[in-house]
């Protein structure tokens, strides 16, 4: 079995990249063993980890070398690392001998090229040491590929795009005759036409553009409802901007939900604003969950959302432009079923937690020497 130590900072709950991290940590294919550096506390499921001793606590320097050396000690040979931090101790631990993999969960183009003129680029990632101690960089879309050939001058034959996976299992359709009752659990009416968002209640989202455009359905029928799934900083200017809409009752914020899969499976249609993701986990969720989704931008959920096939697309992210979406699906149920359908077989077939596990291990292993042979 391989044995892979996984080097995480960001383990905060409702967080797309604490859940991959968890999922792949608790693959069967490999021995795992992480060690966190963040300094906020993380997830529940994390520190069930730590106090289990599967993860070490490594907040300072000292204590991350300290924590390599005993997963070297343990026969530990590679490094799976999920943040840009601490590159100097882990290039370190590339001289050592370890092998080492960096997934880029975050970081997109959109705010255009880097600001250094690109000599000027190579230099800096020459003197840091950004690109040479990782053997193998993991992109998580086209649009993390990109940003990682950009930002760090990386070349193709170092990059693997591996998608994110989600738990088909748990996102998964409504089953047939219980909507109603489920909708009932959890406060929706059953004739409500519900158009669903999950995501941290942060600006980046751009939840505001969601209630906006919600708010412009032209004839928007009396049974629609936009329920915002999540909590953080934005939530109160929300409330107030749904108010200042006249959408009191009509947009549901239930807060930050350990049943997400529940919500969704009992929703309409997701809406997605973000423009600046390079993936967009909670898409592939609702896609899994049978929902076609409305996706904004050109970037990470533009590349799960197949344009009138598994959802709509917004290329410009306007609100006009989500409105328009938003009102197309509303009417006519026999487009949302089968844009549903046909997201929940694209979702199961290229975003499953087992093509993700997969798609790794044949990664790790490609980095591991053969039995008896050198490190290829």
């Amino acid at each position: 079995m391989i044995k892979v130590c996984h080097i995480v900072d960001n383990a905060r709950p409702g967080v797309g990249v604490t859940q991959i991290v968890y999922d792949l940590m608790t693959a069967e294919t490999a021995g795992c063993r992480g060690i966190f550096t963040g300094r906020n506390a993380p997830d529940a499921r994390f520190s069930g980890m730590i106090s289990q001793g599967a993860v070490t606590l490594a907040a300072s320097p000292a204590a991350l070398l300290r924590a390599l050396f005993a997963a070297r000690r343990d026969g530990f040979r590679l490094l799976h690392v999920h943040s840009r931090k601490s590159a100097w101790i882990l290039i370190l631990a590339r001289l050592s001998g370890f092998r080492i993999v960096r997934t880029q969960h975050f970081g997109t183009l959109a705010g255009g090229a880097p600001k250094w003129p690109r000599p000027l680029t190579r230099l800096r990632n020459i003197l840091t040491g950004r690109t040479w101690w990782i053997d193998r960089w993991a992109a998580v879309s086209r649009t993390s590929k990109r940003y990682i050939q950009s930002r760090w001058g990386v070349p193709d034959s170092r990059i693997s795009i591996i998608w994110n996976g989600i738990d088909a299992g748990t996102f998964t359709p409504c089953p047939d005759g219980s909507r109603s009752a489920r909708r009932r659990q959890l406060g929706l009416e059953d004739n409500w036409i519900v158009l669903i968002s999950a995501g941290s209640l942060v600006a980046r989202k751009r939840h505001d553009s969601t209630i906006r455009a919600f708010a412009d359905i032209p004839g928007r029928p009396g049974t629609a409802r936009l329920v915002l799934l999540g909590d953080g900083s934005e939530r109160r200017r929300l409330e107030q901007l749904a108010a200042s809409c006249g959408l009191d009752g009509k947009v549901i914020l239930p807060g930050r939900r350990d049943d997400v899969a529940a919500w969704l499976a009992v929703a309409d249609i997701f809406v997605h604003a973000a423009l600046d993701e390079a993936f967009g986990l909670a898409v592939a969720e609702a896609m899994a969950c049978g929902k076609p989704a409305i996706a904004a931008g050109t970037m990470g959920p533009a590349e799960i959302v197949a344009d009138g096939e598994t959802g709509l697309l917004v290329p410009d992210g306007s609100t006009a432009g989500l409105s328009r979406a938003m009102a197309r699906l509303i009417a006519d149920g026999a487009l949302r079923e089968r844009l549903g359908q046909a997201a929940r077989d694209q979702a199961v077939q290229r975003y499953s937690l087992p093509a993700m596990r997969q798609g790794y291990a044949a990664l790790y292993q490609s980095l591991l020497p053969a039995p008896g042979g050198a490190h290829g």
